[in-house]
């Protein structure tokens, strides 16, 4: 009787063709993916990294215009000054530029960053091939990880705007990560307690807590899987152990860094990201903390780039943002790997990753899904500190990057266990990859609107104001209507083209995948041949989203470029300070003040560039600056502004015009109050609201009448003295000081910003304290007499903080050393080699 047949018809032995990688030993084939990822940065920066170019771009030319009180100050007095004096009035430096006192393990990184301009993708390159060796997979599935994660468009998009610190926050991340496997999975716990805590301080370091607190909400999934497999395996008890020593790791990182971060905590209250004490709220607003919310159907763009029209700088963009910079691109074999991944890999991590994956898209989505998002803002700590939901899309491709390292790593599982599965069974997650791309492109065929939302009306506005005509003219409505025909067949172009792209790679990647099951290829050069289409593709796009006018001859200082930003009534401004006691302020009216740092470089402004200033003075911006019938001349007198640049005269009696040429003309303040005056009157407040509608108020005038925010039982004895002097004997970011003759007690105001949290005041000698004047303003009070004032800024969180921090990292450095000695030792006692790097490398996953 002849024997039954197998039901399984298609499935066979998988005999592999001859592998040359195999017969390599393990330390040749991660010096060769090692190799791999060094140059690969060349693939996106090679002009910058070994050519004659450097990134300038918008955000490190108004970093650097924004940071020059701090860098005079600290080459004239030789001291770190705390305060910035040359925006918003003056701000606290902390979020500016703030060179620490306490060197940390990062001094060889800076230094490297500075010799070798792609060091920081390196530490991250490395980071993430370490981390994924730790989790058992193969080398080259490692380095696919790396090539998804370190190509991916984000990457160029934000080294070229100079996001350095969102860069280096990144570059550490997944060093955490390798720390957090060494800690919880490795007999080297103490080593693991080192990398996590060194890493930890690291990215700590790196000085963007958004990218930091994005990623803990990884780390805390990827806990609560653990502790539900502890509790599972009956070893609770252990794992609550070793609980205890993360915790205590990211503790000691965070005590290391206490300097800078007290002072950034200690400033976090009064800032726009602590709320608002005009309106009594804590964080951000919620339409300003989710502006640049990513769109539902604009997640696409992972896997198409151009569905939605790229970048705003390409005109073609239409999403739902106000303007983007370009997409978050992983590569069209990238999701075909993760789907591969998510079925076919038996793997209790790629959960980890997917709900990673998903919960950071839906928070990316914002004000799209504000049901869900307003929840965690309202209840979820810290969550309404942070702006621009689009930003945890950098969680998202972290995670999917990790589910694709994964996919890839399936293939070398496969081939070890010496059996395939099913032709279909291993083809179809692909083949859905395929069908995704087929939907997108009858999408962009046939479906998609290719207009943003109100731009036929904006395109009319800018039409109308161009040619001096009526908005409503049906010539207007013609060309306007033309303009958008146009737009839209260039972003339907651009769609189909990607869309055309990723089907063309995912089929590629299909062909391979099916060589693969065929034991046509080996599992080796089926990943080989991966990277290099990843490479190809997202070096490709990514090219798109580096624009040319962001690099400069890297001969061409950051001084310089600003230097060439100089106009004449710029020096005219400079030269009149020169002989003046102190800097008068300036109000750069014709050049976006509130959102432009360039006029900060050469003189004190009351504008400025950040994303952190007071929230008092953001405030005064919303409601006081602008008042009916225009601008607020009394808000401008009471903070020392006596110069207004502008491109034409108002014809305003009290400001005439002392400068004039073709580059704009500068306005004197006649009626400027010195930097310390005396009210006539003063009146109390009991509410911070209250003292921001005084100074809105038309003809507010600070000399006449000022407010106090004190109840009016506790206001000390005021009357108004004509005949009060003051002397400055010292002006600077960390001192003012003067002389005061007063004939009558009273108050008076000092044209600074209130900021109680580290400034100080000694009358005679003695403190005494400082009142909100004016909702902007510091007041002091003052009784009949002469008097040496001392203003002081003193915050404890950076003298004791730096104390600290010394403490700290050199805790960290002997556990390392400490962690180190006793892997060795354990080394030597069992005498085997011990690489804790690899971890096995290439076995299982």
């Amino acid at each position: 009787m002849p024997a039954k047949r197998s039901s399984r018809k298609s499935e066979k032995s998988f005999t592999r063709p001859l592998s040359r990688w195999d017969d390599l030993r393990p330390a040749w084939q991660h010096a060769i993916c090692l190799g791999f990822l060094l140059i690969l940065p060349l693939f996106h920066y090679s002009d910058v990294i070994i050519g004659d170019q450097r990134f300038f771009s918008p955000d490190i030319i108004q970093w650097r215009a924004s940071a020059e009180s701090v860098i005079q100050h600290r080459e004239q007095y030789g001291e770190e000054p705390l305060w910035a004096e040359n925006m918003f009035s003056g701000m606290p430096a902390f979020i500016v530029s703030y060179m620490r006192t306490v060197p940390h393990a990062d001094v060889i990184f800076s230094w490297l960053v500075t010799i070798f301009p792609a060091a920081a993708l390196w530490v991250m390159l490395v980071g993430i091939y370490l981390f994924l060796l730790r989790l058992k997979l193969h080398p080259l599935a490692a380095v696919t990880g790396a090539v998804i994660l370190g190509l991916t468009t984000y990457m160029p998009i934000i080294v070229g705007a100079g996001h350095n610190a969102k860069v280096y926050a990144l570059a550490f991340i997944p060093w955490m990560f390798y720390g957090y496997m060494l800690l919880t999975r490795s007999r080297h716990w103490l080593l693991g307690l080192a990398v996590f805590a060194l890493a930890a301080n690291l990215e700590f370091r790196a000085g963007h807590p958004q990218v930091t607190y994005i990623f803990l909400y990884l780390f805390f999934i990827w806990w609560v899987y653990d502790t539900i497999r502890a509790y599972r395996s009956k070893t609770l008890p252990a794992w609550m152990r070793k609980t205890g020593l993360i915790a205590a790791a990211a503790l000691l990182a965070l005590a290391a860094n206490i300097q800078p971060y007290w002072s950034i905590y200690e400033y976090s209250p009064y800032s726009i990201r602590g709320g608002s004490d005009a309106e009594e709220r804590s964080g951000l607003a919620l339409d300003y903390a989710m502006a640049w919310s990513h769109g539902w159907f604009e997640l696409t763009t992972l896997a198409v780039p151009g569905i939605m029209g790229g970048s705003s700088a390409e005109g073609l963009y239409w999403g739902p943002k106000i303007m983007t910079s370009g997409p978050h691109y992983l590569g069209a074999l990238a999701i075909m790997l993760v789907l591969l991944a998510l079925f076919k890999v038996k793997s209790g991590l790629k959960w980890v990753f997917l709900s990673g994956a998903v919960l950071s898209a839906l928070f990316a989505l914002g004000e799209h899904f504000m049901a869900f998002n307003a929840l965690f803002f309202d209840y979820m700590p810290l969550f309404n500190k942070f702006r621009a939901p689009e930003k945890w899309l950098m969680l998202t491709t972290f995670s999917l990057g990790m589910l694709a390292a994964l996919g890839a790593n399936w293939l070398f599982q496969t081939e070890r266990s010496g059996e395939i599965t099913r032709l279909k069974d291993a083809l179809w997650p692909s083949a859905a990859a395929l069908g995704i791309g087929l939907i997108l492109f009858f999408a962009a065929a046939n479906q998609l609107s290719f207009t943003k939302e109100g731009e036929r009306q904006l395109i009319m506005n800018q039409i109308a104001q161009a040619n001096q005509v009526d908005v409503n003219d049906p010539r207007v409505a013609d060309v306007a209507g033309q303009i958008l025909a146009e737009f839209r067949l260039d972003r339907q172009d651009l769609a189909l083209g990607d869309t055309t792209r990723f089907l063309l790679y995912t089929a590629a990647g299909i062909g391979l995948l099916a060589a693969f099951t065929a034991a046509k290829l080996p599992a080796y050069l089926v990943i080989v041949l991966m990277i290099a289409l990843l490479t190809a593709d997202l070096s490709s796009v990514g090219q798109r989203y580096i624009p040319a006018e962001s690099k400069m001859d890297q001969f061409i200082t950051q001084e310089d470029f600003l230097e060439r930003q100089r106009r004449p009534f710029h020096t005219f401004i400079q030269q009149e300070q020169q002989s003046r006691d102190y800097p008068y302020r300036v109000f750069p009216i014709d050049q976006n003040p509130f959102n432009n740092a360039i006029p900060a470089y050469f003189f004190p402004s009351v504008g400025g560039y950040t994303g952190a200033k007071l929230n008092r003075y953001q405030d005064a911006i919303d409601n006081a600056f602008f008042v009916p019938p225009g601008l607020n001349f009394g808000l401008l007198d009471m903070l020392n502004v006596r110069y207004i640049t502008a491109s034409a005269d108002f014809q305003f009696p009290e400001f005439p015009v002392v400068f004039e040429d073709e580059s704009g003309v500068v306005m004197e303040n006649r009626g400027v109050l010195p930097k310390v005056f005396v009210p006539a009157n003063i009146k109390a407040v009991d509410r911070p609201a209250e003292a921001l509608e005084f100074i809105s108020a038309p003809f507010f005038s600070a000399d006449i009448r000022s407010v106090i925010e004190k109840s009016e039982d506790e206001l000390l004895p005021h009357r108004a003295d004509p005949r009060a002097d003051f002397t400055i004997t010292q002006y600077n970011a960390r001192e003012i000081s003067f002389s005061m003759t007063r004939t009558e007690p009273g108050y008076i105001a000092i044209s600074e910003m209130f900021y109680p949290a580290g400034w100080r005041a000694y009358v005679n000698g003695e403190e005494q304290p400082i009142y909100a004047m004016n909702f902007l303003l510091r007041g002091l009070h003052l009784t009949a007499g002469e008097h040496d004032v001392q203003l002081v800024f003193e915050p404890r969180s950076h003298y004791l903080g730096s104390v600290l921090s010394w403490i700290f990292n050199i805790v960290i450095m002997v556990l390392l050393g400490l962690g180190i000695f006793r892997v060795k030792a354990t080394a030597a006692s069992s005498g085997t080699k011990v690489n804790s790097a690899a971890g096995g490398g290439q076995d299982r996953s």
